[in-house]
């Protein structure tokens, strides 16, 4: 059956979505001031995605080691990323849906939960190091809402 009009166009909205940060990761450079952590500047926390740019831009250039360095779950999500572009871009050319194994799986809650879980755990013990070595309540006190609030 082919894909209604609808679809076809919720289908280039998810693929530009996902092709997105593979382009960023050829194409950028680290230490663009625009790629910094909002959530990192405002209070002073990095989010979970801390570190998955510089990630993706290593990757990019090629440094594998390095990815993995600043967020570990940076080359498991660029491939990811690539996996689900190349799956819509193949939908959008057959003009039907492509049932595959990783679909039905990634839309089961309990993986969904379980890779959630994952990542937190990750956050966490970054979290958990930052805290032990200083940094983090040295971040939060910098940050511009710690400077309002513990003025």
């Amino acid at each position: 059956m082919p894909l209604s009009q609808q679809a076809r166009i919720k289908r280039y909205f998810y693929c530009a979505i996902a092709i997105a940060p593979i382009i960023g990761g050829f194409t950028l450079q680290s230490g663009i001031s625009f790629l910094s952590c909002p959530l990192k500047y405002w209070i002073g926390i990095p989010c979970p995605a801390w570190g998955l740019t510089r990630g993706f831009i290593a990757i990019g250039h090629g440094q594998f080691n390095q990815a993995t360095a600043y967020h570990l779950f940076s080359p498991v999500l660029f491939t990811a990323f690539l996996i689900a572009t190349i799956h819509l871009l193949l939908e959008l050319i057959l003009n039907q849906s492509v049932q595959m194994f990783y679909v039905k799986l990634l839309a089961q809650s309990k993986i969904q939960v379980f890779l959630l879980m994952m990542l937190l755990g990750y956050h966490g013990s970054r979290i958990y190091e930052l805290i032990t070595l200083g940094i983090l309540q040295n971040d939060a006190l910098a940050s511009p809402v710690g400077q309002t609030l513990f003025r």
